[in-house]
């Protein structure tokens, strides 16, 4: 029962991960596009994923939980024995305090990611030096806090319910896809990174 129960954890890790990794790769590829006007393939795969937003987004999950249902969830709970002020205040404390920590994960993320490209590959894949608050060029201040709203944002609101739609997949589905997706994952890296050893550029669809 204990390694089902691994097994099933596993897989909707597993689909969270490309589900939000194929989200931001839809967010970044927009925001090229609307701001700057370029169609840009984002992210070093060749797949449509950024995997670092959902490395972010379960780190903070398995860091924090949500903020009504996880580490924070003693604090949540007092809220309910409040006064109607006081509660608000409280909960808006607590959000305020998870988006702090919701924010570190993705910083220690991006820092560590952008760090291995471009020291260890010498590959660019973000460059943040052109703003005045920023680390090594991998970490900017603005982004950090984006990342802190849109994280506490998502689990406030969203994230519970989204575990419980891909939870109730059929198994065999969920483990068949989370196998598919990993190797495909794990093969176009391989993939990129031979051909970028190989060529000195990054291989774009567009």
């Amino acid at each position: 029962m204990k390694t089902f129960s691994a097994q099933n954890s596993a897989c909707d890790s597993a689909l969270l991960f490309f589900f939000i990794s194929f989200l931001g790769w839809c967010a970044e590829t927009a925001l090229f596009l609307f701001r700057w006007n370029v169609l840009i393939d984002r992210g070093f795969l060749t797949l449509p994923l950024c995997p670092i937003y959902g490395t972010a987004v379960l780190a903070v999950d398995f860091l924090l939980g949500t903020p009504q249902h996880g580490a924070l969830s003693p604090l949540w709970g007092k809220s309910f024995r409040s006064s109607p002020a006081g509660r608000t205040a409280l909960r808006v404390g607590i959000l305020t305090l998870y988006f702090l920590l919701a924010a570190l994960p993705p910083a220690a993320l991006e820092l560590a990611a952008g760090t291995f490209f471009s020291d260890v590959l010498h590959l660019r894949l973000w460059n943040y030096s052109y703003q005045k608050f920023q680390l090594l060029g991998s970490v900017s201040l603005s982004y950090t806090l984006l990342w802190g709203v849109l994280i506490t944002l998502g689990m406030a609101t969203v994230w519970e319910s989204l575990r419980k739609t891909v939870h109730d997949l059929p198994y065999p589905f969920r483990r068949a896809a989370a196998l598919s997706l990993s190797a495909c994952t794990a093969i176009d890296f391989a993939f990129c990174l031979l051909f970028f050893l190989t060529t000195g550029t990054r291989l774009r669809l567009f």
